[in-house]
């Protein structure tokens, strides 16, 4: 430990076009094991100011400049919040600089500067700050001598942009701009900023109902349709809201034990022999809609995981939900599809629902992603399917409703 460097550069490689910091990647794992090694020694002076962190970020891989602004900056957040998580850190330990320059060979990098004084003062950013990222790039040509030679990094070919906060290829990230509350306490900052922010979703799926009637009925099973919206807000690593709004239809016909009941224009079941104008369940279906109108937590099952399974591009998150739900229900005839329902059993015009979902979600860019939602609930209204039960097996109502879903992130 006594032999440390006085100045220190620690390199992160990233895919091209993509923001997430894999541990595996390349030599990531190495470097980040002696940049937390050195930070633990010097933790004390890091935390009160006397040794700041540099950071400075290069992309230049996607296709279009503020892409690649996007990126780099996710990019430096994501190294950031490794040093949070792992050594608790707070933002404004960081002296952070991005940069879009137009040259390939400074792509996909982002180096960690740690400069130890001699007499632990902080030094001047702007003095150095020129000097940081030209010795950077030569320690990190010297430091990957055994990389592909399309990967490394040329000082030569290099041109480094002025310290002028108006250059239009460099873009200062001081601590008052970063998404990190810079004046975060500790615990509060090992919640990185890019765990925060809204979510979009469309979804679209098939409803599967349970009552008096059933989707899998004895006969066939009925598949309706469905499509919907949410919008959530993630406010940490391991909690975020959830607002949604989901249409969905379907039909459902009788089960196998009660093919033979018979029911009523009014509704009600008749258990027993039928009259004049009751008909056997088996020469019905009920057709449904309903409007679900839910209000969740979603609970992020990667955080049980570890540190690394919060950037994996699979996600799971856990939703309890409470749903407001508006039924439409009536009862055909299979044989002329015409309708055999009064309507006087119609079910209520609001009614709850309890349950929630188990979502899996793949991130295929760093601001879209795909989720396959599984929505399971119960429901309070016993005459949703526009069928009465005064007593039998189908007091509890249940909706299945499977979905696969596009989700956009907020920047």
């Amino acid at each position: 430990m006594q032999a440390v460097e006085r100045d220190s550069l620690y390199t992160f490689q990233f895919v091209p076009k993509q923001g997430m910091l894999y541990i595996s990647y390349k030599k990531n794992s190495v470097e980040l094991e002696r940049l937390l090694l050195l930070i633990r020694q010097h933790r004390k002076d890091i935390l009160t100011g006397n040794i700041p962190v540099f950071i400075s970020g290069f992309c230049q891989s996607a296709p279009i400049d503020k892409k690649n602004r996007n990126l780099v900056r996710e990019r430096s957040n994501r190294v950031k919040a490794e040093m949070i998580l792992r050594s608790g850190l707070r933002e404004d330990c960081f002296r952070t600089t991005n940069s879009t320059s137009a040259s390939e060979e400074a792509s996909d990098v982002v180096f960690v500067r740690i400069t130890l004084p001699e007499d632990k003062t902080t030094s001047d950013t702007q003095m150095i700050g020129e000097e940081i990222l030209r010795s950077a790039l030569k320690d990190n040509t010297a430091g990957n001598k055994d990389c592909n030679p399309k990967e490394e990094l040329y000082t030569s070919e290099v041109t480094l942009y002025e310290t002028n906060p108006s250059s239009a290829d460099c873009h200062s990230e001081r601590s008052e701009e970063s998404p990190l509350s810079a004046s975060a306490n500790v615990s509060d900052s090992r919640v990185p900023s890019s765990f925060r922010g809204w979510t979009l979703g469309l979804n679209v799926g098939i409803p599967f109902f349970w009552g008096d009637m059933l989707s899998m009925s004895a006969d066939k099973t009925y598949i309706g349709i469905s499509a919907g919206l949410q919008i959530d807000y993630r406010f940490s690593d391991f909690l975020g809201a959830n607002l949604s709004a989901d249409y969905a239809q379907g039909k459902t016909g009788a089960r196998s034990y009660a093919r033979d009941y018979q029911l009523s224009p009014s509704g009600m079941t008749i258990y027993s022999d039928g009259t004049a104008v009751s008909q056997p369940y088996k020469e019905l279906y009920s057709k449904i809609s309903v409007v679900n109108v839910g209000l969740g937590l979603d609970i992020y099952f990667n955080r049980f995981l570890g540190t690394h399974a919060l950037y994996n591009r699979f996600q799971t998150v856990l939703t309890p939900t409470v749903y407001g739900q508006f039924f439409k229900a009536d009862i055909y005839d299979k044989v002329n599809d015409t309708r055999f329902s009064d309507g006087t059993t119609r079910p209520r015009t609001l009614s709850i629902g309890l349950g929630g979902a188990v979502i899996f979600r793949y991130r295929i860019a760093s601001a879209w992603g795909l989720q396959l939602k599984n929505n399971l609930l119960w429901m309070t209204d016993n005459k949703f399917d526009g069928i009465t039960t005064p007593y039998g097996h189908t007091r509890h109502n249940i909706l299945w409703l499977l979905q696969f879903g596009v989700l956009w992130t907020l920047k």
